[in-house]
């Protein structure tokens, strides 16, 4: 895990779910300059969660207009999730990196659980990754990648 200074992201559109903070919910959001795709996700997820926010997902990738694009994903008040809903997230990485996402960065706490559960599942479907636990780093990071691509 990456530690540094923090910085304020903007220029973005956003939409969000309307989960309760007890079963958990995530936020999306679509910078254009970047392309990057900011995701927050928070709390424990049901399955239903884990579905809408699959469901949103192509919304969101459409946006990009088909160039390569990173997400960044602020999971600081995410925990470590079931099998099931694992096993949707996962399927989201696959559907993501088919809509042209090169990179996934995760912000994380302390909390070794949730990153080692991220590494594991992105590290599976074979989209680069890495956790950071300072976002202004992770963002850093997918900007960099992007750079250096050819769009």
């Amino acid at each position: 895990m990456k530690e540094g200074k923090s910085r304020a992201k903007r220029g973005r559109a956003a939409q969000s779910d309307s989960s309760t903070p007890e079963r958990g919910g995530f936020a999306l959001e679509f910078d254009a300059v970047g392309p990057i795709i900011h995701a927050t996700m928070s709390g424990f997820w049901d399955v239903t969660v884990a579905q809408r926010f699959r469901a949103e997902i192509p919304a969101m990738c459409a946006r990009v207009g088909g160039k390569k694009w990173s997400a960044l994903v602020d999971s600081r008040t995410f925990l470590a999730q079931t099998p099931d809903v694992t096993r949707h997230r996962q399927e989201t990485m696959i559907l993501i990196m088919n809509e042209g996402c090169k990179r996934i960065a995760a912000i994380v706490s302390e909390n070794g659980t949730y990153a080692m559960q991220f590494a594991r599942i992105a590290s599976e479907v074979g989209v680069a990754n890495a956790t950071f636990l300072d976002p202004a780093l992770a963002l850093d990071w997918v900007r960099n990648d992007l750079d250096q691509s050819p769009r």
